[in-house]
């Protein structure tokens, strides 16, 4: 056991200790969704009426008593049906993109250099003083 007197000196001993803390930080994944345009192209049968006018002789009696010339220009409409093509756009989902989210673990090696003191004493001999223990 170490007697201590009155007169004597403490001297504090230090060192740097590491502590090691993780904290957590937010980034971003973006997905972009972009419109990329495209030219389709569908052969459709379209159907018209058009007139053949057709000149021939008349047969049999040719008098009318009803029918006079006509005294002054005229126009006979006749209708002709035409079918147009008619393209509509509808959109729909074709598929979808499914985003997870998995965390992984990877382990770092952290370095970093720590002080400390270390205590050596002499005499005035030079000689090396022999270190008692603390109990």
């Amino acid at each position: 056991m170490i007697k201590r007197a009155e007169d004597d000196e403490r001297v504090p001993i230090t060192e740097e200790r590491l502590d090691v803390q993780k904290r957590t930080s937010v980034q971003e994944a973006t997905i972009i969704k972009e419109p990329v345009t495209e030219t389709k192209t569908f052969e459709v049968p379209i159907t018209h009426e058009e007139i053949s006018i057709e000149r021939r002789p008349v047969s049999g009696n040719n008098t009318t008593t009803t029918e006079k010339p006509v005294e002054s220009k005229t126009e006979i409409k006749i209708p002709l049906k035409k079918e147009e093509a008619e393209v509509t756009k509808q959109p729909y989902v074709k598929e979808e993109v499914v985003v997870r989210k998995k965390p992984a673990t990877e382990t770092r090696k952290v370095s970093e250099e720590v002080t400390k003191e270390k205590v050596n004493s002499r005499d005035s001999t030079e000689a090396d003083i022999l270190e008692e223990e603390a109990l």
